[in-house]
């Protein structure tokens, strides 16, 4: 009898797991999904090229993500996030080696920042979610999506 009750604790354990790897799998196929239906034309427009590089988080109100992101010089960058509207006004600053803000997206009104490099450059995009306004304790989850492109 005791093989049959670790045999199913077994399978219970494999289940569950399997479970949480599909639904992780499935949430970055949404995010992926969203970002390139939903941001991805914006971001190619004025002659900018997606660069192929894409982030894609799922947060929740309230987090708070640092990314770090390498320029190179010469070339006029366009860095774009988008987030799902369930998330409320997210913003994100970029921030230079130093920690200085070079740009911030509440302050300029916007979610999409174009800008050269004089060298090449690694800098720290500081994304944050707003904290949840309501007290019922369920807090929403959604994609953001980092995207750059070039020209």
């Amino acid at each position: 009898m005791k093989k049959l009750k670790t045999y199913r604790s077994g399978w219970i354990v494999l289940t569950l797991a399997c479970f949480m790897l599909l639904y992780s799998n499935l949430a970055q196929t949404q995010c992926r999904y969203f970002a390139k239906r939903k941001c991805l034309p914006t971001l190619q427009q004025d002659g900018f090229a997606f660069s192929g590089q894409l982030n894609n988080v799922t947060l929740l109100e309230g987090d708070k993500v640092d990314i770090v992101l390498t320029f190179q010089k010469g070339k006029t960058y366009r860095l774009m996030v988008c987030f799902q509207p369930i998330l409320g006004d997210v913003t994100f600053n970029l921030l230079d080696k130093n920690g200085s803000i070079v740009f911030n997206s509440e302050e300029a009104d916007t979610n999409i920042f174009d800008f050269n490099v004089e060298s090449t450059q690694q800098f720290t995009l500081e994304i944050t979610v707003p904290s949840a306004e309501t007290t019922h304790g369920i807090l929403h989850e959604g994609c953001v999506s980092v995207l750059q492109g070039y020209k």
